[in-house]
């Protein structure tokens, strides 16, 4: 009896064990039962717009803050050194006498123009080295007569003859070493211009192209002052030469054209002029113009109120005045002085003045 019930119970765990398709438990392709899914309708509307009038918004600029603005600027210092290169030779001799005659003028326009000046002589004569001729070497606004000091400079004997006239060489050897620390020593300064006036009825012979005596001249102030050095002449008109007043005569009077002269004057923004003028007055006055290193338009860095500027040149007050002050110019927003005044070298210049922050 016992063995009969331990063999049913064996019986009853291997079905118990057994799966419905005959394996065990879990091996078999699981499949759930899964409800169908119930789907519920949904209504779409159109959508609502809100037509109602909105209030405006008024957009206004903001206003305006008034503000001072202050420009401090400088005046150029107006210093000018000046070197002549007279010819020597004893053809020269009449157009020399009408240089000192004429020099007195070229002196007044430069003192009118506030320049500071030293005014040295050489001579185009290459046995003369480009050294500074006279006693009184470098004329100066403090030089006492410089009318005869500047006479006895440009004095030669009449009987004068010059083989190797080498004017743009001279000047070389007049600016640089060993003239420079030794006999021109006092003439040339750093901080001024320089302007070289050539008066010849020769034209150049010296070595080398002139362009390259240009090229040495706008080099002597450094890097961005080129334009601070030029090379006047006075000299034959090109091309063809001409005769000075009263030497039509004269065999060898007529003036040889100053072709290398013109070229380096050219190349250097001086100025040409004829030897064989009466006066050579209009000449030196376009020069000493040219000269002229003071500025008369300084540039306001803001629009300015007209109505508000002030100007005072080394604290002092200037008026707004065509001839003897200021003018304003609002299609350059600039200050000018454009009449008889004229900043010295210098100053300092100070422009006050109410300008609106938008």
């Amino acid at each position: 009896m016992k063995l009969r019930l331990g063999l049913l119970l064996v019986a009853l765990g291997a079905f118990a064990g057994c799966d419905d398709v005959g394996g065990e438990v879990g091996r078999g392709e699981a499949v759930p039962a899964v409800a169908p899914p119930r789907l519920s309708p949904v209504e779409l509307l159109p959508p609502v717009v809100d037509r109602s009038v909105t209030q405006r918004v008024e957009v206004r600029d903001p206003p305006a803050i008034p503000a001072v603005q202050v420009d401090v600027q400088r005046q150029a210092d107006g210093i000018v050194d000046i070197l002549w290169v007279v010819d020597d030779s004893g053809s020269m001799a009449n157009q020399r006498q009408t240089l000192t005659n004429n020099f007195s003028r070229f002196l007044q326009e430069l003192l009118a123009l506030q320049v500071r000046f030293h005014i040295g002589v050489i001579s185009t004569n290459y046995n003369d080295r480009g050294t500074l001729r006279g006693t009184t070497k470098v004329i100066t606004n403090d030089t006492p007569n410089p009318q005869q000091v500047f006479l006895q400079n440009t004095s030669f004997p009449n009987a004068s003859r010059v083989r190797l006239e080498q004017g743009l060489r001279m000047v070389e050897l007049a600016l640089t070493e060993p003239n420079l620390s030794g006999p021109n020593k006092d003439f040339l300064r750093p901080n001024a211009a320089l302007a070289v006036i050539a008066v010849t009825d020769e034209d150049d012979s010296s070595y080398g192209d002139p362009n390259y005596y240009a090229r040495f001249l706008r080099s002597l102030k450094g890097p961005g002052n080129e334009n601070l050095s030029s090379l006047s002449v006075i000299g034959g008109t090109t091309p063809d030469g001409c005769y000075p007043p009263g030497e039509e005569i004269y065999f060898g009077g007529r003036a040889d054209p100053a072709f290398r002269y013109s070229t380096a004057a050219t190349k250097t923004g001086g100025i040409i002029g004829s030897i064989c003028d009466v006066s050579f007055e209009a000449t030196l006055l376009k020069i000493a113009a040219a000269l002229n290193t003071l500025r008369r338009v300084f540039p306001l860095s803001l629009k300015p109120d007209p109505a508000t500027i002030t100007v005072r040149v080394n604290g002092n007050l200037i008026s707004k005045d065509v001839v003897n002050g200021w003018q304003y110019r609002a299609e350059t927003q600039s200050i000018i002085f454009l009449g008889n005044y004229v900043p010295p070298p210098g100053a300092l210049l100070r422009f006050e003045y109410a300008f609106v922050i938008p």
